[in-house]
């Protein structure tokens, strides 16, 4: 009983889709009736009651057994519609199968067939069957910076356009039925026709369109918003919305979550908890599972060594490189997107140095090491090495190749123990980071470039600090920003692809700008962008999912 209900319910559905019928008469005249037409599996049928409304002097009538119904057309042909066949006989003798639908006693008509004995054509849009004398004559076109207007001879229905970027992102509009006015004058663009249909190419640099018909104008605007959305996710603390779009008639896909900095708390995690190693994202998401993660900052691929700032629980693991900008986060939760001036001191004894390098390679004044640090420690001549317990206190002096768990190695060069003094087994050692902020920051990570600050784009000054192999190509993006209105954005823009390219830096301030930003900034991009939400890795890797030394996570209260 349940399969025949099933199987009926399916029929019924199938059979019972309804479209308005448009008909456009020989005049131009356009007249639409609604729900008359069934869409079913065999084709499209109109209900043959509005056919006398459709064409004068038609005369329809059935048998007296109700076995067949007769049309008598103004031509004086004549089209006999067998119900027990459903087959049509027109006069001469052509005859036509699938004919006829029979629904709740009304004749339906196979669309097809009143094409042909109506001498009309006929295309089927999404919401209407038209049925057309002559097509739509297309009289002018006003191509502006902003704008396209599009005069037609008559008014028109929204079945009748379609749009679409194309794989070199010109935008595409489609016309149909419609035919080119031979007087037409047109300029920067690209007219090509079929079989009553006209396509439009523009080159336009939007990022989104939107059209309105007016009168009997078509007008399409820039449309300003991120792109097209092909889909959404929202959860308490988060909307994740993918879009795609263009800037410069060039495709892209953007992976957009805006959260609530109320609901979530925002850390930094490493690669199998140290400095110096790469793991795979998709293995850090399920050692942590956290809501949200996106990749870090910049790192060094010969060693594997984050550049730049860094701070995790409170812990300087990476000082500043560049005076670049960074994301930060304070003990009372709040986010900044921005440059902060960081110093780090080491008090020894009553006296105090300056921490100019953590957990680097490379010779400095005064380097400290954490147990984070995967690396041998490099070894310089003449140098002062301290070994620290995490209470503070001096427990060995001299070099030692790897950092134990528990301990910091400082690094002092002859000139900073000068400064320093004498230093003894015993002392205890202050560390102490001040910034120009005043906060107390438990999190940070370095990147750059900044693409929109203090609600308006950068200068071109932003380029100093970033070479041209990196701000310059289109490649895969990671961006990090907060809007004016609060919430916290991380977006992910695809690249090093064919359905998406990528952004420049130029490319990423003209398309955001407007955006509602009150700042927003680069992180690492290329084959290190990904973002994950709820364990799903939620945009397209260029090179599948990479392996990192740094992310950045979110996690709900």
């Amino acid at each position: 009983m349940r399969r025949l209900f099933i199987l009926l319910f399916t029929v019924v559905c199938l059979t019972a889709l309804s479209k308005n019928l448009v008909y456009l008469d020989e005049k131009g005249q356009m007249m639409t009736y609604a729900d008359v037409v069934i869409s079913s599996p065999s084709g499209e049928f109109v209900s043959i009651e509005i056919i006398d409304k459709m064409l004068k002097g038609v005369v329809i009538s059935q048998s007296l057994r109700q076995e067949e119904t007769i049309m008598i057309l103004p031509s004086g042909a004549i089209v006999s519609l067998s119900h027990k066949t459903s087959r049509a006989t027109v006069e001469f003798g052509n005859e036509f199968d699938n004919a006829l639908l029979i629904r709740d006693g009304v004749v339906y008509i196979n669309s097809e067939l009143l094409s042909v004995i109506t001498r009309a054509s006929i295309f089927s849009g999404t919401n209407s069957l038209v049925l057309y004398s002559q097509p739509l004559r297309i009289k002018k076109i006003d191509n502006q910076v902003d704008s396209i207007k599009i005069l037609l001879d008559r008014k028109v229905l929204p079945d009748f356009i379609t749009y679409w970027w194309t794989g070199s992102g010109s935008l595409a509009i489609t016309l149909r039925p419609a035919m080119v006015d031979p007087l037409l004058d047109y300029d920067e663009v690209s007219i090509s026709s079929g079989r009553d249909f006209v396509r439009l190419i523009f080159d336009k640099p939007w990022g989104d369109i939107e059209y309105e018909i007016d009168g009997l104008y078509v007008v399409f605007r820039s449309k300003s918003g991120l792109g097209r959305m092909v889909q959404i996710e929202t959860a308490s603390s988060y909307s994740l919305s993918l879009y795609e779009s263009y800037v410069d008639g060039r495709r892209f896909s953007m992976s957009y979550l805006e959260m609530n900095p109320e609901k979530l708390v925002f850390s930094v995690e490493l690669a199998y908890n140290g400095i110096a190693a790469l793991e795979k994202a998709s293995d850090i998401f399920n050692r942590r599972k956290p809501e949200i993660m996106i990749n870090g900052g910049y790192f060094d691929q010969n060693q594997n060594l984050p550049i730049g700032l860094l701070i995790r629980d409170g812990e300087v693991l990476g000082l500043p490189s560049l005076g670049r900008p960074a994301l930060y986060v304070t003990d009372k939760g709040r986010v900044y997107v921005s440059r902060m001036d960081i110093i780090y001191l080491a008090e020894i004894g009553g006296r105090t140095v300056q921490i100019t390098g953590v957990n680097s390679p490379y010779r400095g004044e005064v380097v400290l090491y954490t147990d984070e640090y995967r690396n041998t420690l490099p070894e310089f001549d003449d140098f002062q090495y301290l070994v620290i317990e995490n209470s503070g206190r001096v427990v060995s002096k001299g070099y030692v190749s790897f950092v134990k768990q528990g301990t910091n190695v400082l690094v002092l060069s002859p000139s900073a123990v000068q400064k320093s003094g004498n230093i003894s087994v015993g002392n205890t050692v202050k560390f102490k980071l001040i910034n120009s902020y005043g906060e107390n920051l438990v999190s940070a990570v370095e990147g750059g470039p900044m693409i929109i600050h203090d609600g308006v784009p950068v200068s071109d000054y932003e380029r100093n600090y970033y070479s041209s192999s990196l701000i310059d190509v289109r490649a895969p993006r990671t961006l990090v920003g907060i809007k004016k209105t609060g919430e916290i954005v991380f977006i992910v823009i695809d690249g090093y692809q064919q359905s998406s390219y990528g952004l420049s830096m130029k490319e990423m301030i003209e398309f955001f700008k407007d955006k509602g930003f009150d700042s927003l900034m680069c992180l690492d991009g290329g084959k290190s962008s990904i973002m994950m939400v709820e364990g799903k890795v939620v945009n397209t890797p260029s090179s599948g999912i990479p392996s990192l030394p740094v992310v950045i996570m979110g996690t709900r209260k």
